[in-house]
């Protein structure tokens, strides 16, 4: 063979390993398209999918970044339903609603159909935050006030009936306004307001003008530096004694007197048993008269 094509073979082949290969990297480009492919195959069925199972419009219009996943837990639901009922307490709106009412102003109306029976039939009627009138339901509060003149009623009842006052948290639960009104009412001196000092809460209380005094500024200074806290009748008695200021007889408080029962003996007087009584039916015999012979 002719040396000058051999030769010109060897840088052929030469020339040929030193080039890229042009269909390797078609292959590999055609793979990673398919798979792309794929991938946006899979996001359109999912996506679908998704779309389907929400509820259409009425110009079947999805709008993605307005929806919001809801948790689907009956109970969940029935609490937002109490608190729905309680905004709407609060807020005035004092007429009863049925179930699909309800739902529907929590936007609910897509709820499982078992669940909602059991809202209707169990839940919703056995809950103590809720009442039933003519069929529909209605929040419960803990007083029935609706004004400013049924929550002077209720005090004054407590008041009457010696039930004491009543804690601003009920207060806040069952009035709508409740803030505005109790600061009116405390302004006019119509209620009291006290700190409980165990859980600091506030108790409200019917202010009684009938029985309200006044009382002169030195009785009060009087007061105000007189510390008796912790004592009791007998050293409050003792210290006026010891500040010149003679007390009332017989005011101090007597214990009554403590009567000291006698124990009871629980000694029983003990019973022997009696023997040989057989003896004394004619068995026995008297022989004094043979030992004098």
């Amino acid at each position: 063979m002719d040396p000058r094509l051999l030769k010109e073979h060897a840088s052929f082949k030469k020339r040929s390993l030193a080039t890229p290969s042009v269909e390797s990297r078609k292959t590999k480009d055609k793979i990673k398209s398919r798979k792309e492919d794929v991938n946006k195959k899979s996001q359109k069925r999912s996506y679908s999918a998704a779309s389907s199972s929400l509820p259409k419009t009425a110009n079947s219009s999805f709008d993605y970044k307005t929806v919001t996943l809801r948790p689907k837990n009956r109970f969940t639901v029935l609490a937002t339903i109490v608190n729905e009922m309680k905004r709407r307490h609060l807020e005035g709106e004092f007429e009863p609603l049925s179930i699909d009412e309800i739902l529907d102003r929590i936007k609910y109306t897509d709820i499982d159909p078992n669940d909602k029976s059991w809202l209707a039939n169990q839940a919703l009627i056995n809950n103590d935050r809720l009442t039933i009138k003519g069929g529909k339901f209605l929040f419960k509060p803990v007083y029935h006030m609706k004004n400013k003149r049924q929550f002077i009623d209720v005090l004054q009842k407590h008041y009457n009936e010696g039930r004491g006052g009543l804690l601003y948290d009920d207060v806040e639960e069952s009035l709508p306004s409740a803030e505005k009104i109790v600061r009116s009412t405390t302004n006019k001196n119509i209620v009291l307001k006290v700190t409980r000092p165990t859980d600091k809460k506030i108790v409200l209380f019917h202010n009684d003008i009938q029985h309200s005094m006044v009382v002169d500024e030195k009785f009060k200074e009087l007061w105000r530096h007189s510390s008796v806290e912790g004592m009791g009748e007998g050293d409050i008695e003792n210290y006026l004694v010891n500040h010149g200021i003679s007390t009332m007889k017989d005011s101090a408080f007597r214990k009554p007197p403590v009567t000291v029962q006698k124990k009871k003996s629980s000694q029983k007087k003990k019973q022997f048993k009696i023997q040989n009584v057989h003896l004394e039916q004619g068995l026995l015999k008297d022989f004094n008269d043979v030992k004098n012979k």
